[in-house]
């Protein structure tokens, strides 16, 4: 039989490499986007209860930008929390027409975490790093009682710094590529927190480590990333065709994961 799985944001530039690595590693299985909106309970209610029995649950729907959230606080926990409390309830409805249990994959993110000078891990403790952070802490500690609670599998996995050509707006490679355009290689190029480190996983690769502990019977907390940090500075240089004569500005910090549990669980994280 198929895995039949509902995945939120199947839309966004993650949830479309999601949607793809299942259908190439899983050609049978049955594809739900969600058409809902999850600050909504009766609608959401209603998607799920037209989805059908269900194995599995993506949750990746979130309002992201860090500067979206700061602009709607509101608007943020919104989606961020209160959505993910609906989609459970919403679940949990549905499932009682069913009589069959979807496992859960959260997508949350290293902005729970603080800045720290080594790689940081899953038990280390959360004070996120900017308000994004602690609306995504709010909801991954909903998910975590709510399924505790119902006996729900639960993953729930911290991606860290994602990147692709197909970002817009306010995320970090855009906004490089955009100043890139216009710069002028004889002048200085000022980039605040060039010697901050990150872990700089492609939109690719970070569906691939998704879809892989989606399928697994892998449950808790598990950072994704690379293993391999960069400074702010090294992924500007990444994008550039000419050498840049970086000045920097402001203040650096370090957010990078330690990857060892999902090692432990995944193997190479290139399969």
């Amino acid at each position: 039989m198929s895995l039949r799985i509902y995945i939120t944001g199947s839309g966004g530039v993650l949830g479309r490499h999601v949607c793809s690595t299942l259908t190439e590693r899983l050609p049978r299985c049955v594809l739900v986007g969600n058409s809902a909106d999850l600050t909504n309970l009766t609608e959401t209610r209603d998607a799920l209860c037209a989805a059908g029995p269900l194995d599995l649950v993506i949750h990746l729907a979130a309002l992201v930008p860090v500067e979206e959230v700061i602009a709607d606080p509101a608007r943020g926990y919104a989606v961020n929390a209160a959505g993910t409390i609906n989609l459970l309830a919403a679940l949990a409805e549905a499932e009682k027409e069913t009589g069959h249990r979807a496992r859960l994959l959260f997508c949350s993110t290293g902005h729970v975490y603080r800045a720290q000078n080594r790689p940081i891990r899953e038990d280390d403790p959360t004070d996120p790093i900017s308000l994004y952070g602690k609306t995504k802490l709010l909801g991954e500690q909903a998910a975590r009682a709510i399924c505790f609670e119902t006996g729900r599998s639960l993953c729930v996995t911290r991606l860290f710094s994602m990147h692709d050509p197909a970002q817009q707006g306010s995320y970090l490679r855009p906004t490089l590529e955009r100043r890139l355009r216009d710069w002028d290689p004889s002048t200085p190029f000022d980039l605040y927190g060039a010697g901050s480190q990150r872990d700089f996983l492609t939109a690719k690769a970070a569906a691939n480590q998704l879809v892989r502990l989606a399928l697994s019977q892998a449950e808790g907390i598990v950072n994704l990333g690379s293993g391999q940090p960069q400074t702010v500075a090294e992924f500007a240089q990444s994008l550039s065709d000419v050498p840049l004569n970086i000045k920097p500005k402001g203040t650096d910090n370090n957010l990078v994961p330690d990857v060892t549990r999902l090692h432990e669980i995944l193997g190479d994280l290139n399969d």
